[in-house]
């Protein structure tokens, strides 16, 4: 029995990360119940849309800000939901033990290229990381499968297999930024073999096949061209530094600092990759890419923050490999102060972990669900403030539901959202008079109240509301034409 575990220790061990990473990433379903983070209203909406279109090969009528999310994601669900897999799924256990999956898939790949060894710590590294965790809480489901293709992807390359076109076009169709990234990176490694293959025929092939994905591409989003492509590049150029969004994403800054471990094991396994026989300089796809990343980061472009979750993703590769190649230097001080760190990278990722929770409860997302009751079949429902205004938006897919930020309904800008919380009577109607709608409704929940403490009170005893017992609604009663 003994021999038989020694025999087969690797395989205990990677069992037993696994289940630690399913705990992981179940705990809030289990806790909660209810999704984390901000976008499980909106890729609820994108579900049930796309999935009305199948089979998905026109775009659906979509809000102008959801036209802009590239539909692989949504073509896969609309096909799995029309099979008859439940759409909240997607939101519960399927999104919950995803990010597990596409652990797993990149263990196994990095086991093929380094060794059993390896792909258990890179098992670990994931478990210990926290802008995996971050990217998981706030739900980027695209982000998550777009990456399990660019991995396949990059594999594929690597084993000289056309089976890489496809995967990459899914990588690129599931989520823009990883596309980008996917694409910068077979530039940059076909620029740096440029000089030197040039006259290799597999180079050829390979330059070949990149030209003919280029120019399907091209057709492919040719009628998109503005929105899918000109527009995203455009602000990659000209948005830099404090003109550039960061994304809603915390800084590199607080996730070095909170899981400097992995970082720097990550850093140090990248740097020591590039020198494989210290004289010559190696270059690879998977390293390229977290330099792609970096040059993000560091030189503050568009959406920087978010940039910094694929670099950890990447280098969780070159972590892994450099704590086995650490590990089996048999230095046993050295091997001991490594315990104690990963001991501590697991606490403070578990304490990170900790501090997330839902920014909806159970309560309210069941009130949303009984609004149907109160109102009209052509009603109009605006929330109060945009994280209800999501979840609005998700769960009444059929109605013509808004709210602040994003929404383009209604159209107004934050002073005129101030006016209208903070203003007078006659201010709140002239406002409510240029969106011209009937019924109309509005959407109170707790952040409201917490947010506008007092003037949340002074705001619904205007003349123009009325409560809908009930329910979380006022209606507009006033006259507005």
């Amino acid at each position: 029995m003994i021999s038989f575990i020694k025999q087969h220790a690797v395989v205990f061990v990677a069992v037993f990360i696994v289940v630690l990473l399913i705990a992981k990433f179940f705990y809030s379903l289990f806790v909660f119940d209810v999704p984390l983070g901000f976008d499980p209203g909106m890729y609820r909406y994108l579900f049930v849309k796309y999935a009305r279109e199948f089979p998905p090969f026109s775009l659906p009528d979509l809000r102008p800000w959801a036209q802009e999310y590239p539909f692989g994601l949504f073509i896969i669900t609309s096909y799995l939901i029309k099979a008859g897999i439940p759409m909240d799924w997607f939101l519960g256990w399927i999104w919950n033990l995803f990010p597990v999956i596409l652990l797993c898939t990149y263990a196994f790949i990095v086991y093929e290229k380094e060794g059993k060894s390896a792909g258990v710590l890179l098992l670990l590294i994931g478990f210990l990381s926290i802008a995996f965790y971050d990217g998981f809480a706030q739900m980027y489901w695209k982000t998550y499968l777009s990456l399990l293709f660019l991995i396949i992807s990059f594999r594929f390359f690597e084993k000289e297999s056309l089976m890489m076109l496809p995967f990459a076009a899914l990588t690129i169709l599931s989520h823009s930024q990883t596309g980008l990234i996917l694409g910068l990176t077979f530039a940059v490694w076909w620029l740096i073999n440029l000089p030197l293959e040039w006259r290799n025929m597999q180079f050829r092939k390979w330059t070949a096949v990149f030209a003919f994905a280029a120019l399907l591409g091209l057709v492919w989003y040719f009628p998109y061209w503005e929105r899918a492509f000109w527009s995203p590049f455009k602000s990659v150029i000209l948005l830099r530094g404090q003109s550039a969004p960061a994304g809603n994403f915390p800084s590199a800054f607080f996730f070095i600092k909170n899981g400097a471990v992995v970082f720097l094991l990550g850093a140090a396994g990248w740097l020591n990759s590039l020198v494989k026989d210290k004289k010559k300089i190696s270059v690879c796809l998977w390293q390229i890419a977290p330099a792609v990343c970096a040059v993000f980061i560091v030189f503050r472009l568009v959406f920087y923050n978010r940039f910094f979750l694929q670099l950890d993703f990447f280098l969780m590769y070159f972590a892994a490999t450099y704590l086995k190649a650490v590990w089996r230097g048999r230095d046993y001080f050295l091997r001991a102060v490594l315990i104690v760190l990963v001991c501590v990278q697991g606490y403070l990722s578990v304490k990170q972990m900790l501090r997330w929770e839902p920014r909806f409860n159970k309560e309210e997302l069941s009130e949303i669900a009984k609004i149907p009751e109160f109102v009209e079949k052509d009603a109009h429902i605006i929330a109060l403030e945009n994280n209800a205004a999501v979840w609005l938006l998700g769960w009444l897919p059929d109605y013509h539901t808004g709210g602040p930020g994003l929404f383009d309904f209604p159209a107004w800008t934050y002073p005129q959202w101030e006016r209208f919380i903070y203003g007078s009577h006659d201010e709140r109607l002239l406002l409510m008079r240029s969106i011209d709608v009937h019924p109309l409704y509005f959407m109170t929940s707790k952040l409201f109240f917490k947010h506008y403490g007092e003037f949340a009170q002074a705001f619904l005893s205007d003349p123009c509301f009325e409560k809908v017992e009930g329910s979380s609604l006022i209606k507009v009663v006033c006259r507005l034409y």
